[in-house]
């Protein structure tokens, strides 16, 4: 029945997953109340300004054909600016630009004089996209797909070794955050949907624009930042509050976890619950750097498909979004992932300048680059092997007024997480 106790529903985590549920819950008349450890809502989507650059708490990007996601954003004040829809594959003093003919018609030669693809396997890329385009994203994450990895998928569908490794390693590498490529094929074909389905975009004010457009939907009050949650308050058999870091209760008619795998088992385990999780983390590390001349310029994502690379991915950001630096400056973001992304900040930083100049094709004597910022995501994905889905936690955890609300019930990405908040908003308000 529904809470008479005038107390709020308490929702912990101020990523997509918490705002997008605390929107619909207030939509539909109920008190709501964010609580956010961080100095600033938004999760792993957030922004920070430095002497006029626009530095994102890590390389994001925004595909417009999410669908959930889409309903909580208004794209036009968000000011998108376009990714051209290729990539640039580096190795060996080599760069081929591979792009998607089909939505900018512009990169046909390019794409088929690439050198990094034969002709063969761009035909077959042509067909996996129309293959992934014909299908429903409830399709993308069926049995049919869930139970195998991407690097088996590929190869299924006739991709020889050159070509992942040459391609898609680097290339989703970026996008699932492993290189290995043994991440179910459920999200291969999703994100590959995406990218056929719409634009791949950042806004003007940095990937933290998403968030901040969302908590500016709900009543003033209705977040605090810096308000950590350290345990769960139960009465009568029933989560009925939040203890801070502080020791101040917070009475709650509801309470939803709405923060990472690990962080939401932790506060469970204070009332005696065991919540299924995912298991395995996808980090990555993201430097930024500014430089006069960019050794990779261009508004295609720069792939460093060399098997020993540290940096997985590079695009100069201020050729997509000139907004990103001031006083005509150029910003670049290089990211590792896997392995890599845990190399100390001296180790990473020597060798970003010295595969940003090789993938460019300069001599790193030649380029003057200045780090501005250096940002680590140990837990930017959960992992997402095959069988991974059978692991997802229900909405309900188990214990009467405790819910999740979060990217695992439905995958790891911005859409993910909008569902998840969506379920769980939709699951207490049938319940409540």
């Amino acid at each position: 029945m529904r809470a008479s106790n005038g107390n709020p529903i308490v929702i912990v985590g101020a990523g997509v997953a918490g705002l997008v549920a605390a929107i619909e819950l207030q939509a539909a008349g109920r008190a709501v109340l964010v609580l956010e450890a961080a100095p600033a809502g938004g999760g792993r989507v957030r922004t920070s300004r430095h002497d006029g650059l626009v530095i994102d708490h890590g390389f994001q990007v925004l595909f417009t054909a999410y669908p959930t996601l889409r309903r909580y954003l208004d794209f036009d004040r968000l000011a998108l600016r376009k990714f051209l829809p290729a990539a640039r594959i580096a190795r060996d003093g080599h760069v081929s630009l591979i792009g998607d003919a089909l939505a900018d018609p512009g990169l046909l030669l390019d794409t088929i004089f690439a050198r990094a693809i034969g002709v063969g396997d761009k035909l077959r890329l042509l067909a996996l996209r129309r293959f992934a385009q014909q299908l429903s994203i409830d399709d993308c994450f069926g049995p049919r797909f869930a139970g195998i990895s991407t690097r088996e998928f590929l190869a299924a569908r006739g991709f020889g070794a050159p070509v992942i490794d040459g391609f898609f390693a680097p290339f989703y590498g970026g996008i699932l955050l492993d290189r290995t490529l043994a991440t179910s094929a459920s999200i291969l074909l999703f994100t590959f949907k995406m990218l056929a389905d719409g634009d791949t975009v950042i806004p003007a004010g940095g990937i933290g624009a998403l968030t901040q457009q969302m908590a500016a939907r709900l009543t003033p009050g209705s977040v605090r930042t810096r308000t950590a949650v350290r345990a769960l308050t139960v009465t009568a058999g029933r989560v009925s509050g939040v203890q801070l870091d502080d020791a101040t209760t917070i009475e709650a008619a509801q309470v939803v976890l709405a923060t990472d795998a690990p962080a939401a088992a932790t506060l469970a385990r204070t009332v005696g619950l065991s919540l299924p999780e995912p298991t395995g983390a996808r980090g990555c590390t993201t430097l930024y750097f500014t430089a006069r001349t960019s050794p990779i310029p261009g508004k295609a994502l720069w792939l460093n498909a060399n098997p020993q690379a540290v940096l997985s991915h590079a695009v100069t950001l201020t050729d997509v979004a000139p907004e990103y630096a001031s006083q005509g400056r150029t910003l670049i973001a290089a990211t590792a992932v896997g392995a890599a992304a845990d190399l100390d900040d001296a180790t990473l930083d020597a060798a970003m300048r010295h595969e940003l100049a090789r993938m460019g094709g300069v001599s790193p004597d030649a380029l003057t680059l200045d780090r501005v910022a250096l940002w680590r995501v140990p837990y930017a994905q959960y992992e997402q092997a095959p069988g991974w889905r059978e692991q997802r936690p229900s909405i309900a955890c188990g214990m009467a007024g405790l819910w999740r609300a979060s990217e695992t019930l439905h995958s790891s990405s911005l859409e993910g997480a909008a569902r998840g908040g969506e379920m769980a908003a939709k699951a207490i308000l049938h319940a409540t």
